[in-house]
């Protein structure tokens, strides 16, 4: 009975979060990131920049299935995201079956739930998601590896293979993930696996997989290796680092966040491999992050980077309760879970703004305005019965030019100044190899109209009368249009027009009459 009603506690909260997310997916405009992997979906590629092929590939597999339906476009490119979102609820369960008892594993699917670090995945279309599914694949393959000596590995390995490739085909981040599951996995016994061919064949296939952004960075100078190690990360101490695990806490709610770690601790000296494997894995990680975190990049969100050890404290946590000696654990149950689900309730509630206009305007000048999901249709609504077949469009840096792109219904070609934004996220060597960058520029026919689009917030406003002009270098005439509000005017856009002259000038001969418009 107490496995009945836990498996349909599951499948009913499973089923209502998908159906939350569902609707989020359908209805929230593409975030700025998310509209760069719709661009790089256009531009098919083993490797990019920024990332492995794997996000973009899925982004053209999900808008393909969607391709003539009378369903949002967001959908499609969301798809994907949304079924390894959903999957991940379930692979715990997987895991945790392999650990304890049957109704064990229905309560820690149910402890996977409410952690609201875990809501995005499936909402948006972020790498994080098809990493997230590639790891537990992978630490579950290696669980069943250590669980049952006797029981048929084929299947296993072929498991493995499949997640370690499609890890290394996503992120970079995928790495440590690895070094940390190979160190867990010998440490809880797995050394005795090391002469099965299954084992080495899996182990090739994940090799292999990470070629393709070899290749990239072999033919590119290291231009991923050198965003992702080097200029994303300072690598020197910062004391605010070390409020990561407080962060993390109030993120993941403190009881939860306590049962946790607790409950990773607690098994870290299992009889079972299985069992110990999982507490490593999840301990190693968790750790991992909290070493790293006083040294590595403060300027963009890392705070889901620990998600894969919570949910392999989730897995271990009905297993851990049972075992308790003492009560205050069990005393603890229902008030961790009910501020986890307050907090998940509250992150979905977060969706609602940018998937509302209305709301979204009611929030501008705050610090709760949606900034990266609005504003893009506005400018593209104004751009589009302007622009003619012939006419090019010209962004001022990279994350406007792919929201264009999409809103103009999945426009490949959008020319990109040399912002500041393309460097700081690693996207500049991309948008110069697909020929968009200002070098690009110089190679438009003469005569040929441009349309130039400025985000005006995303650059300081005692530059803006020199980065206005900065068009001038390549295109006469250059006239102001129109200024574009975003919901609420919490956003702002000028468009301007030009047309291309014939060559180029140096900024030293440089006579522009375009200026920033006057409020």
């Amino acid at each position: 009975m107490a496995d009945s009603s836990a498996r349909v506690k599951f499948i009913a909260l499973w089923a209502l979060l998908l159906v939350a997310k569902l609707a989020f997916a359908a209805s929230m405009p593409l975030f700025g990131d998310e509209a760069f992997y719709a661009w790089e979906a256009l531009h098919p590629a083993w490797a990019y920049s920024d990332l492995p092929g794997g996000t973009a590939a899925a982004v053209v597999v999900g808008s393909a299935l969607f391709d003539g339906l009378p369903l949002p476009r967001e959908l499609g490119v969301r798809l994907v995201f949304l079924l390894a979102g959903a999957a991940i609820p379930w692979l715990v369960v997987r895991i945790a079956r392999r650990l304890g008892t049957c109704e064990q594993a229905w309560r820690a699917g149910l402890w996977s739930l409410p952690i609201p670090l875990l809501m995005p995945m499936g909402v948006m279309a972020l790498p994080d998601a098809l990493m997230t599914l590639a790891a537990l694949l992978a630490l579950d393959a290696c669980a069943g590896l250590l669980h049952d000596d006797e029981a048929p590995r084929g299947r296993l390995y072929a498991q493995f293979a499949i997640a370690l490739a499609l890890g290394a085909l996503t992120h970079y981040r995928f790495g440590p993930i690895l070094l940390v599951g190979a160190a867990a996995f010998f440490a809880a016994g797995g050394w005795r696996r090391r002469g099965d061919a299954g084992l080495w064949l899996a182990l090739l296939v994940g090799a292999a997989a990470w070629w393709p952004i070899i290749q990239y960075n072999l033919e590119m100078q290291g231009a991923g290796l050198h965003f992702q190690l080097v200029e994303r990360h300072p690598w020197h101490f910062n004391a605010k680092g070390l409020l990561q695990p407080l962060l993390q806490a109030v993120i993941t709610t403190p009881l939860l966040y306590g049962l946790f770690g607790w409950a990773l601790w607690a098994n870290r000296r299992a009889a079972k491999p299985a069992v110990r494997f999982v507490a490593l894995a999840g301990g190693g990680l968790w750790l991992l992050y909290a070493l790293l975190a006083p040294f590595v990049d403060k300027a963009r969100f890392s705070l889901h980077w620990p998600v894969p050890a919570y949910l392999l404290a989730a897995a271990l946590l009905p297993i851990a309760l049972d075992a308790a000696r003492s009560r205050w654990a069990g005393r603890l149950v229902p008030w961790a879970a009910g501020m986890a689900a307050g907090a998940t309730a509250l992150m979905l509630a977060a969706f609602v703004l940018p998937s509302s206009p209305k709301l979204a305007a009611r929030t501008a000048g705050t610090a709760f305005y949606p900034d990266n999901f609005v504003g893009w249709e506005e400018i593209a609504s104004s751009l589009r019965p302007r622009l003619a077949p012939s006419d090019v469009v010209v962004a001022d840096h990279f994350m406007l030019a792919a929201q264009l792109s999409f809103s103009l219904g999945d426009r490949a070609e959008v020319f990109v100044l040399d912002h500041w934004n393309n460097h700081k996220h690693g996207r500049a060597p991309q948008i110069a190899l697909w020929g968009y960058d200002e070098a690009a520029l110089s190679r438009i026919a003469p005569g040929t109209r441009a349309w130039i689009a400025f985000e005006v917030a995303e650059t300081p406003e005692r530059d803006h009368a020199a980065w206005v002009a900065r068009p001038c270098r390549w295109f006469e005439s250059v006239e102001y249009v129109a200024t574009i509000d975003g919901p609420g005017g919490g956003k702002r856009f000028w468009l301007y027009r030009g047309v291309r002259r014939a060559g180029s000038m140096e900024p030293t001969d440089l006579v522009c009459d375009a200026r920033p418009p006057v409020r």
